[in-house]
């Protein structure tokens, strides 16, 4: 018995030590983020409601865990913010304290929402789900991953989307080449929808029917939601060449009207993106060049009847030469823009962008705005535009990064500013500038001209200063100031 003991416990001990112990890795990390901020003239017009001011706080934790090899990841993102200071506040009323004295009100704002929580009390239900998913290799070696859940779509530069969605994304690398092919679902149907008359002349002689869809509804019962279905290729040549084309479709069945009983119908209309992108690094010399096109088919005018089919292209560029401490940026983007035509050579089809001027984040102001994004100056899409613009970055210490910023940013033409429309067009696409239409064919075509510095400061370990000063000096209007502060702290 002794000896069969000893046999069997030899042969456990070899087991355990043969089969892998099975580990589970956990980690945790963040974003803290808050900000001042300052307009003079937001609008482009010197009058009320056009100097915004305030404070934001946004905290984004992250959790990941995952097995000890990281053959399989979960991930789960919140977000709380953009809490403004003094937006909705918690249960604080007069019974404790709040409002009690002569000149303090009670809240005038609710405590539930996205931006909840800055007012007296500040326990404002707020937390958002950014990213929830699962990550997972695909077994026997095949070089390849699969993320299903909620998670980030980035396309170069945030032209055509930048932004987080639902669905299945398959992707892997085998030098030199890097893939990926994805499923998303941006939107689900039927929606109801309503019908009002618009003006499309200047003197409102005439009318049209505008459709507005109201809040989609999600069914399983039928075909009717908006999908991408969507593919990657990276090419790492060379140093100085490294090679991307991406494209999707999209089929939106999801904005037809719904009937009494529930059954969806209506229109169907396709999408079709695609780009090109390098970025290379000669040394003396580093580029990163994108070129982007897009058509979409059916789709319901701005202002007019009847659908039709929109195109358009665009491109952006950036080179950038480092000279020891100092490095200068030179860039420009040129995007079709709407002729009023009935959908030749439109705006360049978006999906969800964030673009932040041509280069790769050279600016501050125009488009999305950067980092410093509180107030949208202009549309987050560059349809309709051409810019040109420099840069020059400088650190002195390693702690210490300078930036300032000249852009020069026009239309393509009049016709490109859908704040009004042209004699004779029913339809427009692209972005509004309503501060340079006057009348119809009279419009300008110049946006004006950005300045901005920025200083970033390393102070701990993961923590940074950041703030900018900038201004926007308009072809029409009043000069746009923008003063902003950030701290910024990442584990």
């Amino acid at each position: 018995m002794r000896k069969f003991l000893a046999v069997a416990a030899v042969v456990v001990l070899a087991v355990a030590v043969a089969v892998p112990a099975m580990a589970l890795d956990f980690k945790f990390g963040g974003e803290y983020r808050v900000r001042f901020y300052s307009y003079t003239n937001a609008g482009f017009t010197d009058g009320d409601g056009s100097a915004p001011r305030g404070a934001q706080v946004r905290v984004r934790p992250r959790f990941d865990a995952s097995d000890d090899n990281g053959n399989i990841t979960a991930t789960l993102r919140l977000e709380i913010g953009d809490v403004e200071f003094g937006n909705g506040g918690g249960a604080a009323g007069v019974a404790n304290g709040f409002g009690n004295s002569i000149g303090l009100s009670t809240q005038g704002s609710s405590r539930t929402g996205n931006g909840s929580g800055g007012a007296m009390g500040v326990d404002g239900i707020n937390v958002e789900t950014k990213w929830a998913y699962i990550d997972a290799a695909f077994p026997f070696g095949v070089p390849l991953r699969v993320r299903a859940g909620l998670q980030s779509w980035y396309l170069p530069k945030g032209i055509i989307v930048d932004d987080d969605v639902a669905g299945v994304r398959f992707y892997g690398t085998s030098n030199p080449v890097s893939y990926e092919v994805s499923w998303y679902r941006l939107a689900g149907g039927p929606r109801a929808t309503t019908t009002a008359a618009v003006c499309t002349n200047a003197t409102c002689t005439t009318t049209a029917t505008a459709i507005t869809n109201t809040q989609a509804t999600t069914t399983n019962t039928q075909d009717n939601n908006l999908d991408f279905y969507n593919g990657k290729l990276d090419f790492a040549v060379a140093k100085w060449l490294n090679l991307g084309l991406y494209g999707g479709y999209g089929r939106n069945a999801a904005t037809g009207t719904q009937a009494a009983n529930g059954t969806g119908g209506g229109e169907t209309h396709t999408w079709l993106y695609y780009g090109l992108t390098t970025t290379g690094d000669f040394g003396f010399m580093k580029y990163d060049l994108d070129f982007v096109g897009g058509r979409v088919n059916g789709v319901a005018p701005v202002n007019g009847t009847g659908a039709v089919d929109v195109s358009g292209y665009g491109a952006d560029l950036g080179v950038h030469f480092p000279i020891g401490p100092v490095v200068i940026n030179v860039g420009g983007s040129m995007f079709s823009g709407d002729k009023q035509n009935g959908g030749v050579s439109e705006t360049m089809p978006f999906i969800s962008p964030s673009w932040n001027g041509p280069g790769n984040m050279m600016f501050e102001m125009f488009g999305a705005g950067g980092v410093f994004d509180p107030v949208d100056l202009s549309q987050d899409y560059p349809g309709g535009t051409w810019t040109a613009g420099v840069s020059v970055e400088y650190r002195p210490v390693k702690a210490l990064w300078l930036k300032l910023g000249y852009l020069y940013q026009n239309l393509i033409q009049n016709d490109s500013n859908c704040a009004q429309l042209t004699t004779g067009s029913t339809r427009c696409f692209g972005p509004v500038y309503g501060r340079l239409a006057s009348a119809p064919n009279q419009g300008e075509t110049s946006l004006g001209h950005e300045f901005n510095l920025r200083a970033d400061w390393d102070v701990w370990t993961g923590f940074k200063v950041q703030g900018t000063a900038g201004a926007w000096i308009p072809s029409a209007g009043d000069t746009t100031l923008e003063f902003a502060l950030q701290l910024l702290y990442n584990f």
